[in-house]
């Protein structure tokens, strides 16, 4: 390799590291991966609707809160079925108004479902709190 397509090299080299941590949630435009983990809401919202929820994925902080509001005519409850090790599997109880909400402690991913209406399901993606920086 020559002096002259080194550089280029490097640059797509760097790009392609990028996207690649881009599309796994671990970096953003505008920053690295301390900018992804800061825009991580402590709060999300879910609608239980007929018979789907929206959004079927959602992220929070540990220690965030999700929020689940029927907006439907059908009954539907929420089950979790896979949960990280140590975390409780606490659910909704069947229902066709109203509005649910927990706190997620634990990092990792919870999976849930509503057990009445097949394929019927979503997933929480809880992301530990972020280090501070250590001191200068």
């Amino acid at each position: 390799m020559t002096a002259r397509t080194a550089v280029p090299a490097a640059a797509l080299a760097a790009t392609t590291v990028f996207l690649c941590l881009q599309a796994v949630g671990i970096a953003r435009p505008g920053g690295g991966a301390d900018s992804a983990q800061s825009e991580v809401p402590t709060k999300a919202r879910v609608l239980v609707k007929d018979n789907y929820f929206e959004p079927r994925s959602t992220e929070v902080l540990a220690g965030g809160q999700v929020i689940w509001k029927w907006r439907g005519e059908n009954r539907h409850n929420i089950r979790f079925t896979k949960v990280p090790e140590g975390a409780a599997r606490k659910g909704a109880t069947l229902r066709t108004e109203g509005k649910w909400k927990r706190k997620f402690h634990r990092a990792g991913v919870y999976r849930y479902v509503c057990k009445v209406w097949a394929g019927m399901r979503g997933t929480v993606t809880v992301r530990a709190e972020p280090e501070p920086p250590p001191p200068q």
